[in-house]
């Protein structure tokens, strides 16, 4: 059932364009500040206590409603786990990103090309045409992980719950306002959300890519394990698809072949992992 609400979701991101537009998570951060503002009375609130309280909460209630839903209909708690993961998936398409992001290049448009590119890294940047090109084909590889890779990941393993878990940890992240201890905890949480989807992305790179130049920017082989996990897919990334590029671009034009490449090569990694997951669902290994 995994697979099929897997293919169901990703068909809903491909041919319903406007499905970003629904993807609302204000309401979600608004409370969760309303609730870190409360706790500021309590001392174990700026720690991984208080993040586990805050992450709980809407993991708990995404789970009570699939058992009670489960327990009236399986039907029922099949298109719930459908929805959620519908809504936990982007919330923008990366192509279409990097296709407005390519054409502001195109027009020499440099304060729509900044937009976009802030978009895409969920930060703001700066530079000119060259620094932003690098900076989202550096960018590709870790923005593909948290809006696609890692909620199909922890969906596969955890369920509804498991894709609102990541999608909201990834949300707290780039929220601002937290205590120093707070953000740490977060940052940890993070990190242990992204180990595994990003681990099993950059071995996609190597067998959909160049697995030379997948390591070739690997200071050891236990940078597999041990490196932090956005460095390892942007590094993994941009590297397996350095053999692709025809010619080096011209001196003083962004690199937009080398971008569009690494963006292809993130369309054939998620082929690799619907395969592999098909096959796992075929075998009766997964559900």
């Amino acid at each position: 059932m995994n697979l099929i609400s897997i293919l169901i979701a990703l068909a809903v991101e491909t041919l319903y364009k406007p499905i970003s537009d629904y993807r609302r998570y204000d309401w979600l951060l608004d409370g969760s500040t309303k609730i870190y503002h409360r706790l500021s009375a309590q001392s174990w609130r700026d720690g991984p206590f208080g993040l586990i309280i805050m992450v709980a909460l809407p993991c708990f209630a995404v789970w009570l409603i699939a058992a009670m839903l489960a327990g009236v209909a399986g039907l029922f708690s099949f298109l719930f786990g459908l929805l959620v993961l519908i809504y936990c998936l982007g919330p923008k398409d990366l192509l279409d990103d990097v296709s407005k992001f390519t054409d502001a290049l195109q027009a020499n448009d440099l304060e729509a090309a900044r937009h976009y590119a802030s978009e895409i890294l969920a930060r703001e940047v700066t530079g000119d045409a060259i620094s932003l090109t690098e900076q989202v084909k550096q960018g590709i590889p870790v923005t593909a992980n948290s809006r696609v890779l890692g909620i199909l990941f922890w969906f596969m393993v955890m369920g509804p719950v498991g894709a609102v878990l990541f999608r909201y940890t990834c949300l707290l992240r780039h929220q601002a306002g937290w205590s120093s201890g707070f953000a740490h905890a977060l940052e940890r949480l993070h990190e242990i959300m992204i180990w595994p989807s990003a681990r099993l992305s950059v071995m996609a790179f190597a067998l959909t890519g160049s697995f030379v130049d997948t390591v070739s920017n690997w200071q050891s082989s236990s940078d597999f394990w041990r490196r932090n996990s956005e460095e390892l897919l942007s590094v993994s990334g941009t590297g397996a698809v350095r053999h692709e590029l025809d010619e080096p671009p011209e001196e003083g034009q962004p690199d937009i072949e080398g971008m569009q490449n690494v963006l292809a090569l993130m369309k054939r990694t998620l082929i690799v992992w619907l395969v592999i997951l098909a096959l796992l669902t075929l075998t009766g290994l997964v559900l």
